[in-house]
């Protein structure tokens, strides 16, 4: 490097120093470089020269002005930087940064200048903390609030059922100790239900507590029926454990489908076979809406009724009806896809004539 490129380095840094604002600096630096500069040449200059370099959208309206008050219309074959395409350009610079490492080490700013020059104070950079990034948050489970409360909900009936069972059945008359003992057994599922969520949300399964809350459920069964006979007895355990433990197991379904990240091979199977039913029915996603579907299905009719024998039932009339259903007479392209696949089957036998290149 030469004397005089040392000393315009070290007048630079002065002079940009002294600038207190984004905007300054990036005039100077317009004054500075050649005519045709774009924004990112006034960006990576700022940066050489040891300043904070200014936002794209922050230092494109400032060229853009500068370019129009000085007649400079020739941006070399570069892109018009718009606000719309700026504010695409920040986005893709904010996933850069995130993607970075979370320590950025920088080396430091070498500043020449001629001996018994004054010092000049160089603005440090802010050191980016060393903070891992945060994880993201896990997926909330929407719909299980609704069983969970009716889960609740239906403790009251089993709650009825063992009031009146200490009393008839097991003879407990005394009104504070029965209010004592009858809520042991919702307590019981109510504990059950919880450890249930707790391994669910922990490690995907409810656990034992499922095979004890089925039992209370079985001895829940046992006094109603004890208590009201077969049919009153049944109703009061359907309403009650049974209905309770059946929509706490449909909410902790709904964690676990919220919770998971992998696929199991019973949802893939079972969701190519929903995926190939559309696709016979015709409702395979291809992006397309009803009346579409239902004009394609009449072109497609219309071209095999168009071959098909003098004897074919009502071949006329259904005929007709499918050209009309297509839309043929109003729509070119439809026209057109009616005539391609009327060509196709007409000459469907021809297909195996057709000689082809060998595949290797």
């Amino acid at each position: 490097m030469t004397t005089d490129e040392v000393g315009q380095i070290t007048g630079h840094d002065a002079a940009l120093t002294r600038l207190k604002t984004h905007k300054e600096r990036v005039l100077y630096a317009l004054e500075h470089l050649p005519r045709g500069c774009t924004v990112e040449d006034v960006r990576r200059w700022l940066s050489k020269q040891g300043q904070l370099v200014p936002s794209r959208s922050h230092a494109a309206p400032i060229v853009n002005d500068w370019r129009a008050r000085n007649g400079v219309t020739d941006t070399s074959g570069h892109v018009l930087l718009t606000p719309e395409l700026l504010a695409k350009l920040d986005e893709v610079d904010r996933g850069v940064a995130a993607k970075a490492a979370p320590v950025a080490v920088e080396a430091p700013t070498v500043v020449l200048k001629p001996v018994g020059a004054p010092p000049v104070d160089v603005p440090a950079r802010e050191a980016v903390p060393d903070e891992a990034p945060a994880p993201a948050d896990a997926p909330k489970p929407h719909g299980a609030a609704g069983f969970y409360a009716v889960a609740l909900l239906s403790i009251g009936v089993s709650v009825d059922t063992s009031w009146r069972f200490f009393e008839q059945r097991l003879g407990i008359s005394d009104t504070w100790e029965r209010v004592a003992l009858f809520s042991v057994m919702e307590a019981a599922l109510v504990a059950c239900g919880w450890a249930m969520r707790g391994g669910v949300r922990q490690n995907g399964r409810p656990g034992p507590a499922r095979l004890v809350a089925w039992a209370l459920t079985a001895f829940a069964a046992f006094a109603a029926l004890s208590l009201s006979g077969p049919v009153a007895g049944t109703a009061r355990v359907l309403l009650g454990p049974v209905l309770g433990l059946v929509m706490l197991h449909l909410a902790l379904g709904i964690e676990i489908r919220a919770a998971r990240r992998r696929t199991t091979t019973w949802a893939r199977v079972g969701r190519e076979l929903r995926e190939r039913l559309l696709s016979l029915l015709g409702l395979g996603d291809d992006h397309r809406d009803a009346l579409a579907r239902t004009r394609d299905r009449a072109a497609l009719r219309a071209a095999k009724l168009a071959i098909a024998s003098r004897w074919t039932p009502w071949r006329k009339a259904r005929l007709r009806k499918a050209l009309h259903a297509s839309h043929v007479a109003h729509d070119p392209a439809q026209r057109d896809r009616m005539l391609r696949e009327l060509g196709v089957l007409q000459h469907a036998d021809k297909l195996a004539e057709t000689t082809q290149p060998a595949p290797w």
